[in-house]
């Protein structure tokens, strides 16, 4: 047999070092990837919420435009005769044909603890009856809303029965990984029926 030449292995040093090496290489890898995967879960929490505000928001902005539009006569069946009948600075109480059957509903919209609830019911002669689902949550996470009423010379009024334009903002909040963000949404909008 030949002599086997220059047959050199790995010294214990250099072993210990690309194992050094290699360990700090996967430590970057998985701090890279633990810190893309929270970025990137919150951009997809912020995207949901922002959706959610913006439905809601479409909905609600569709919806608020058609009061006063009243098929049944119940505007003129209630105590305080005006389209809008609650308007405080975070709930809204209106009558308006919003389901288009012909038949006039009542529609409020409030912040109940973070949830932006949609309550309906419909005027069948005498009373109000509710309209299954009678009360819905439109969006969560929402930690803000409010409202502010208008004449038709654009002045701020508290008389509902002048209401001819309401702005309005809803503000929603997501948390993730310790970090919270925010998100307003503002609308401004005329009613078209009075």
């Amino acid at each position: 047999m030949g002599k086997i030449h220059n047959q050199r292995g790995f010294t214990l040093l250099e072993m210990l070092i690309s194992s050094a090496i290699f360990a700090t290489v996967l430590i970057a890898i998985y701090t890279m990837h633990i810190t893309n995967q929270d970025t990137s879960t919150r951009g997809v929490n912020k995207i949901e919420v922002q959706q959610n505000a913006r439905v809601a928001k479409e909905r609600m902005l569709r919806e608020i435009r058609m009061a006063g539009y009243d098929p049944s006569g119940a505007i003129s069946a209630q105590a305080t005769p005006a389209a809008v009948q609650v308007a405080t600075g975070n709930t809204i109480t209106f009558i308006a044909d919003v389901s288009g059957d012909g038949i006039s509903d009542r529609v409020t919209y409030r912040l109940q603890g973070n949830q932006l609830i949609r309550e309906t019911a419909s005027w069948f002669g005498a009373t109000w009856t509710p309209n299954p689902p009678a009360t819905s949550e439109l969006a969560e996470d929402v930690i803000t809303l409010s409202f502010s009423y208008y004449d038709g010379n654009n002045n701020v009024t508290t008389a509902l029965a002048n209401i001819r334009r309401i702005a309005m903002v809803i503000t929603t909040q997501e948390t993730v990984g310790g970090m919270t963000q925010t998100f307003p949404l503002t609308m401004d909008m005329r009613l078209r029926n009075l």
